[in-house]
């Protein structure tokens, strides 16, 4: 209780953040899955040893086809070798560990599928994310109350630090990646390196061994922890005297003892799945340190650090400011090792690591932000009794980024800014915009080919194949309703369409009444495209509607395009049909 007590901010952050979290949480839906994307690939270790008994992984084709559709069913298996390797490293899931075996003692008690993807796996493995969580922000507490801060700037720095960066985003709606965990393991190691710095226990300084070599073996960038412990410690003296310690004969014996049996693990399990006990499991992704995309990293529309998450800029401004003040050395460390961060993490092959919000890599070294920002909280008079323009402005500020971040997060979720990786134009158009609207926005590196505007006049040299247009409201439009379901399909005449190709299709529909199921269908070859328009048209109004196909081999026939009212009585119109050809070998 006296811990609950001391926490008791930590806590309830964790707790607010995960009733948010499942008031919108559907374990129940496939493309829920909490164990999803990168997870499914870390989480294979613990069903291939504990239940499978299979490195091989020849169990995974049926749980993908049991319980993921064909978009989230994850590759992960690399050939190497004599057989094929997991690609991820395995030190996370030593943390989900706990849980798997909650999870697999109350299937095999209450009787549930235990294969280790049911919905108790689902849930136990969802908690699990939380109390890492709930941990690595008591941890952080723990780190900067050894500090001459006053508890009031601890506190108000974590809770604005959480709730104004993308660790809302890998909380509530993605547990799928490693970096609220890595966020617990640095945070952990992080303080017992400074419980050791005061106490001088060899008990301290092993945890934080274990903390450091999981870290390691979960991913080995994670070895960019020590630049943090040196802006923590920076004393010369105290690394001598770790050395020297670290290296006494018996010190070192039970080092090796209680860090080798860790640190082998993965190169265990290379054997054991290829009979190599070194290997690459990363293919051809890797880093080109000779060309850093920093500018893009920190500041593009395409998951930039700053551009996503500008609290973060905010602080270190004002907190290296406020920290020069009071020690020159720890600020440069500081810089330098932000700049080390960013320099390493933008050289990796995908800079922007996938689909989600911000630059996810920089969660796990949160806690350099919430000790800038109660640096500064300390050095202010912002605690004072009674109101000042000083304090209002800081919680308006502040209010204003935890708003933002929230409105960020929540579109990125809902598909409004898809990918979290948006162009500038896409950006500002949905800018605090809670409406999922149909819209395609061309980057600035795609070439357009060709563009056409549909003729819908009947003539004899028509693009229409079959089916009927009118003349209304001073426009040719076609239609669906309670007698034609189908409206006219006409030719959408490209050239030279392959790989490569974007084909943005736009045109103006208004519904005279509710709308479940009409939809724009696309024929290309043997191919259909379907397109949900329900979502987006409104009664007795016209909207812009853009929809984007991408194929992956060229096309040889003349692609069509009709709308379908799937047999319903919902009336629909439809006109200005437009199509824009652009091309791009690139994808970002």
């Amino acid at each position: 209780m006296t811990h609950l007590k001391t926490y008791k901010v930590p806590l309830l952050i964790t707790l607010g953040l995960f009733v948010f979290h499942i008031l919108q949480k559907d374990f129940k839906n496939p493309y829920e899955r909490p164990i999803a994307g990168d997870a499914q690939a870390y989480y294979a270790y613990l069903p291939a040893i504990f239940i499978y008994q299979d490195l091989e992984y020849a169990f995974i084709d049926k749980v993908n086809e049991k319980y993921y559709p064909t978009p989230l069913q994850k590759s992960f298996l690399k050939p190497a070798g004599e057989g094929k390797v997991n690609k991820t490293f395995p030190g996370v899931a030593i943390l989900y560990l706990p849980f798997f075996l909650l999870a697999h003692a109350l299937a095999l008690l209450f009787g549930a599928e235990a294969d280790g993807y049911s919905l108790i796996y689902q849930v136990c493995f969802d908690i699990g994310l939380w109390f890492y969580l709930a941990l690595g922000l008591m941890f952080m507490q723990r780190i900067l109350s050894s500090f001459s801060l006053r508890p009031k700037s601890v506190l108000f720095s974590i809770l604005i630090v959480t709730l104004a960066t993308n660790i809302v985003f890998y909380s509530v709606y993605d547990q799928s990646v490693t970096h609220i965990y890595n966020l617990f393991m640095v945070n952990a190691f992080i303080a017992f390196m400074l419980a050791y710095k005061n106490t001088a226990q060899f008990k301290s300084l092993a945890i934080s061994l274990v903390f450091l070599v999981l870290m390691g073996i979960t991913r080995p960038t994670n070895i960019l922890v020590l630049g943090l412990l040196f802006f923590f410690i920076p004393d010369l003296q105290f690394y001598k005297r770790l050395f020297a310690t670290i290296f006494k004969p018996i010190r070192l014996i039970q080092i090796g003892c209680i860090v080798l049996p860790i640190l082998a693990i993965p190169f265990v399990l290379w054997k054991m799945q290829t009979g190599l006990w070194i290997v690459y499991s990363y293919g051809d992704e890797g880093f080109n340190f000779a060309q850093p995309h920093l500018r893009e990293f920190l500041f593009s529309y395409i998951k930039g650090w700053f551009t996503y998450t500008p609290i973060a800029l905010l602080i270190i401004l004002i907190g290296f400011y406020n920290l020069y003040q009071k020690d020159k050395k720890q600020t440069v460390i500081g810089l330098l090792f932000l700049l080390l961060l960013s320099y390493v993490f933008s050289s990796w092959w995908c800079w922007y690591y996938g689909a989600g919000m911000s630059q996810r890599v920089m969660i796990d070294y949160s806690l350099i932000l919430v000790y800038l920002l109660a640096i500064f909280m300390d050095n202010s008079s912002w605690f004072a009794q009674g109101f000042s323009v000083k304090k209002v402005s800081i919680l308006v500020v502040f209010g204003m980024t935890i708003i933002l971040n929230f409105t960020q997060a929540y579109q990125i979720r809902y598909g409004i800014l898809p990918g979290g990786s948006a162009t500038e134009t896409q950006y500002w158009d949905n800018f605090m915009i809670f409406e999922k609207r149909a819209r395609v926005y061309p980057h600035e590196h795609w070439e357009l080919v060709e563009d056409y505007t549909i003729d819908l006049k009947n003539t004899e040299d028509t693009t229409i194949v079959k089916g009927s247009t009118y003349w209304k409201e001073e426009d040719w439009i076609m239609s669906v309703n309670d007698y034609d379901h189908y409206t006219a399909t006409v030719k959408t005449p490209i050239d030279l369409a392959r790989k490569g190709s974007k084909l943005k299709i736009s045109f103006d529909a208004r519904t005279l009444n509710e709308t479940k199921e009409t939809r724009a269908v696309f024929l290309y070859d043997k191919k259909t495209v379907v397109f949900d328009l329900s979502p987006y048209l409104k009664l007795e109004k016209w909207v812009r509607i853009e929809f984007m196909v991408e194929p992956l081999e060229e096309i040889k026939g003349i692609p069509r395009l009709y709308f379908w009212n799937g047999g319903s009585d919902e009336a629909v119109d439809f006109k200005s049909i437009r199509i824009e050809h652009y091309f791009s070998e690139e994808y970002l």
